[in-house]
């Protein structure tokens, strides 16, 4: 049972899309100019559930800021990696970090740039798996990973009809509050999907 303030730990997931960008450090004396690629990923759509668990687009409007300049890595394997029965972070598994972190209120979603360095030691594989997903017309996937809080709420109190998911009003459902962004990862299927309006 949940206990109360008790803070645990979400993971949801999501693909992304990808645009070019000139290399923003490129100097004249450097010959031909470099171009580099940015992934921009729809992280997160609100008003929705994830795993059984509502997350209201009021909570991420909040905190979305606070995913500016967090690290990105892969299969979260940075951040929480498990072995054996503990949970350890790998900072091997960093590749890059995400800026630019915008939330739209129309679509209730928060999106970002993954700026990746290869130089890291996934850094070359994180970017050929994007490439190669995207040559073989699928959509890389993405995953928030942030610290939140759950309390119970009654199917009537939520921000959405809740009938769609076919609940009673008075019935009881996990309400994820107060987010504390901490990265977001590159994973190969998560909770948030493109029918979830998430996506690179």
């Amino acid at each position: 049972m949940q206990k109360k303030n008790e803070v645990k730990e979400f993971s949801f997931s999501a693909p992304m899309y990808s645009y070019e960008v000139e290399n923003e450090s490129y100097k004249e004396t450097d010959g031909e100019k470099p171009k580099r690629y940015t992934r921009r990923a729809v992280a997160i759509v609100g008003d929705k559930f994830y795993k059984g668990q509502f997350l209201p687009a009021s909570e991420l409007e909040r905190a979305y800021k606070q995913w500016e300049g967090t690290l990105h890595d892969i299969n979260h394997f940075g951040t929480t990696h498990i072995q054996g029965l503990t949970a350890t972070s790998d900072i091997l598994y960093f590749i890059g970090y995400n800026k630019n972190v915008t939330y739209d209120e129309k679509t209730k979603s928060v999106s970002m740039d993954i700026v990746h360095n290869e130089n890291t030691m996934y850094g070359k594989a994180w970017k050929a798996y994007v490439d190669l997903v995207e040559e073989a017309g699928q959509t890389p996937n993405v995953s928030v990973h942030f610290n939140a809080k759950v309390k119970r709420v009654k199917a009537k109190d939520l921000p959405v009809n809740y009938t769609e998911y076919g609940l009673e009003a008075d019935d009881y459902i996990d309400y994820i509050y107060d987010v504390s962004p901490r990265a977001l990862s590159t994973v190969f299927r998560g909770a948030c999907s493109d029918a979830d309006g998430c996506g690179i």
